[in-house]
């Protein structure tokens, strides 16, 4: 068996193309098996190595990867592009985060109609020269080095350099303003491994045609037209859904800092198999409330005591942080936004790097991206496994679980003649696709906890879904001993006690009032 990484994905860019990048940029060689047919989809379905059932799979290691952002951390951890420590670490994520919602603009363009494509085409440009190019020439001005974090190569450098190359091909001048992102951009290329993958004949794939867009629909068996709604900012996937195999979910995104609301039944959340269109946010890419993409900050200043979150007083996105560090035994401060004033203040006064939230305040940092922030939680307080390999499966089990919660996020914005539809949607998700999953796990493992036999991050984080869809469908569990089992174990372990009991800080199910809040304080 080949040493090399081996990737399964298809012949063009998607949700691969930054795993390319990075194994590129560490100066690894590796082997694609693409995917032409849906008997080859299938085929790594039936034979167990699509964890979720989704792409792109990543053998490595002797581990089948899934996840796109798992698969990544992995990779930067092993080939030393992921900072010399937590707090490195902390700003790549947020870094990569950041990209990545911009990435995700640019990710579902092939698919667009050729209308659409013009005004998402102005969209992307709008958004790289307002929102998130500006942000990183003044992290490079301001850090005065080389690379965007200390001063060593690192992924968020080699994220930055793909999302540039990628926008100057809507618009090859973009960087006209930038003259640290255009100096950035010449030192990045000119490194030995970054310029062989620039050159042609490399593993870079193209701009994605016509013939991609239409092996991804074959072989997924997706049948849909995309439209786009400009007044919401959003995009919708029209007729008939079969399938979001891919994971990115369904190839389209909703648009960061703008409400969700379908074009064609009006609701404000649609999921596959629960009405005949679905939408949703880029995966994996960022961290999204649900109805609004939340993206990072880092602002470094002296704080002592207790980490301090600014977010709603809700659920939404900082919920899986106040369970993190309810199990860590961490205690933790809270400022709720209530007002519209309040989130203009914290973009005004430079806290919100993406001018997006969760907002979270420790150790010396202001973190944005959830996903960040929860790795910098888990990391600190040794809920990430003992090693390399412990922590791609805690990731790769985090992002699946991450995926059901987007749909559990989503409900309470559904209007009422759709939350029954979405009710079902997330019924039959959970007991035939994730909850499956995680059964076979604990059964094959033999163990209390889902990774080794240490308490970490994935266990928290199945821990809140598993009681997420209980409030939903109270019998789920019911044809899952070994999660039934599981959630007994977790719910008695000291710190989640406390966190289960009235009056702390877990938050109640969304009501009226918390969704009119939302709406209220992220007005355009």
């Amino acid at each position: 068996m080949s040493t090399k990484p081996k990737l399964y994905y298809f012949d063009g860019r998607g949700k691969m193309e930054s795993i390319r990048w990075l194994l590129a940029a560490a100066g690894v060689e590796f082997e694609e098996e693409f995917l032409e047919t849906r008997d080859q989809y299938e085929k790594l379905l039936q034979g167990g190595s699509l964890l979720f059932q989704q792409v792109p799979m990543v053998e490595m290691d002797g581990m089948k990867m899934v996840q796109t952002r798992a698969i990544l951390s992995y990779i930067a951890a092993k080939y030393n592009l992921y900072g010399k420590d937590l707090k490195e670490r902390a700003l790549i994520d947020m870094y990569v985060g950041g990209t990545d919602d911009l990435m995700g603009f640019i990710l579902m363009f092939p698919f667009l109609s050729a209308e659409d494509k013009e005004k998402q085409r102005a969209l992307i440009i709008q958004k790289a020269t307002s929102r998130y190019f500006p942000v990183y020439e003044k992290v490079l001005k301001d850090h005065g080095q080389d690379f965007l974090v200390g001063n060593n190569f690192s992924w968020a450098d080699v994220h930055l350099l793909e999302a540039i190359l990628m926008v100057e091909e809507k618009k090859s001048d973009v960087l006209s303003g930038f003259p640290q992102l255009q100096a950035f951009k010449a030192r990045i290329s000119s490194i030995p491994a970054i310029k062989k993958f620039l050159e042609p004949g490399s593993q870079r794939k193209p701009v994605p045609d016509d013939k991609y867009v239409e092996t991804v629909r074959r072989v997924l068996r997706m049948y849909y037209d995309v439209k786009a709604n400009y007044k919401y900012r959003i995009f919708a996937l029209v007729q008939v859904m079969v399938s979001d195999d891919e994971g990115f979910p369904c190839l389209f995104s909703t648009v960061p800092g703008h409400l969700a609301v379908c074009t064609f039944c009006k609701s404000q959340f649609c999921s596959a198999g629960a009405v005949r269109h679905s939408f949703s946010g880029a995966r994996n890419t960022s961290s999204y409330l649900g109805l609004l993409y939340l993206s990072e900050n880092q602002e470094l200043r002296i704080m002592s005591g207790k980490p301090r979150l600014t977010y709603l007083n809700g659920r939404g996105r900082m919920e899986p942080i106040r369970w993190l560090l309810a199990a860590a035994g961490v205690e933790f401060e809270e400022v709720y936004l209530e007002t519209k004033e309040q989130y203009d203040k914290l973009i005004k006064d430079g806290f919100l790097l993406f001018q997006q939230v969760p907002l979270v305040e420790i150790d010396g940092m202001k973190m944005v991206q959830t996903r960040a922030i929860m790795s910098y939680i888990a990391g600190k307080y040794n809920l990430y496994g003992k090693d390399l390999k412990e922590r791609a499966l805690i990731d790769m089990y985090v992002e699946g679980i991450s995926d059901l919660m987007q749909m559990i996020l989503m409900f309470p914005f559904s209007p009422p003649d759709a939350k029954e539809k979405n009710l079902e949607s997330i019924k039959e998700r959970a007991t035939n696709r994730y909850f499956p999953v995680f059964e076979k796990v604990l059964k094959q493992h033999g163990q209390d906890f889902l990774v080794g036999n240490k308490f970490s991050w994935a266990d928290v984080q199945l821990m809140e879904a598993i009681l997420a869809v209980e409030e939903k469908v109270p019998d789920v569990l019911s044809g899952f001993p070994q999660l039934q089992v599981f959630k007994t174990k977790m719910s008695n372990m000291p710190t989640i006690k406390k966190f289960l009991q009235p009056g702390s800080p877990r938050k109640p199910p969304p009501d009226a009032h918390y969704v009119e809040t939302v709406l209220k304080v992220f007005k355009k």
